[in-house]
């Protein structure tokens, strides 16, 4: 067994302050943070605007003149797939998911390195899109949040969490076998039924409500699709 071998065998480095976050984690998280910043500074007109050329509406697809009648036009069909994960509804509503985003990034980036890593969240968002646009086909309020990528993350997460940290990541049907694997996504099935139920201005769905397809979508996304997004070394 080589050296190489032997440390990776042994997991992680240990001792290395897992406060300090990623450099593209702490720009990603940054700019969401200064957006709250500049909405705070905008007037109601303004910040209106700004939310409906960023943010998420699932009319713009079904709208007659292929959305251009919204702000940001035409080009807001293919940005707004990306852009709506950087915006949030107040400092509460940016917390919860920029807590979980930091949370959750480091071991998905040590898994696949900077480059697929920012491929691997561009594609959780787009599918957390994906999934908002199935399920609210036609809807004029926006959605935004990073919700959805940050469901894409604990997808992905599940695919190796509760595995060795040298064993490569399971499969899709490995990984369901494990009963904390399936206890974790029943918990997550709960818990968006509980807030669909119940409601809350925290998520970043159509007039507060809970956006839980795009929570779906970027899930499927993250679980399904991860190994793809693997840098090559880490595969089984």
């Amino acid at each position: 067994m080589t050296k190489g071998e032997s440390e990776n065998r042994r997991g992680p480095v240990r001792g290395e302050p897992v406060f300090l976050l990623p450099p593209v984690v702490t720009v990603l998280v940054g700019a969401m943070i200064l957006l709250v910043v500049l909405r705070s500074w905008l007037s109601p007109s303004a910040d209106q605007e700004l939310v409906y050329a960023f943010g998420f509406v699932p009319d713009r697809y079904a709208a007659d003149g292929g959305g251009s009648a919204y702000p940001g036009g035409v080009g807001a069909l293919a940005w707004t797939f990306l852009t709506y994960a950087f915006l949030h509804e107040g400092w509460a509503h940016l917390l919860i998911n920029a807590a979980m985003f930091a949370a959750l990034t480091r071991p998905i980036l040590e898994r696949t390195g900077g480059a697929r890593f920012l491929a691997f969240l561009a594609a959780a968002t787009v599918g957390g899109a994906l999934g908002h646009l199935a399920v609210a086909w036609g809807s004029e309020a926006p959605m935004i949040g990073a919700s959805g990528t940050v469901s894409g993350l604990l997808g992905a997460l599940l695919r190796f969490v509760f595995r060795p940290p040298w064993a490569p990541t399971a499969g899709v049907v490995e990984a369901l076998r494990e009963p904390r694997v399936r206890g974790v996504i029943a918990a997550l099935v709960v818990m968006n039924v509980a807030l669909v139920a119940f409601g809350t201005g925290l998520v970043g769905g159509a007039g507060g409500s809970v956006a839980w397809g795009a929570h779906l979508g970027g899930f499927l996304v993250g679980f399904l699709g991860f190994s793809r997004f693997e840098a090559r070394l880490r595969r089984g």
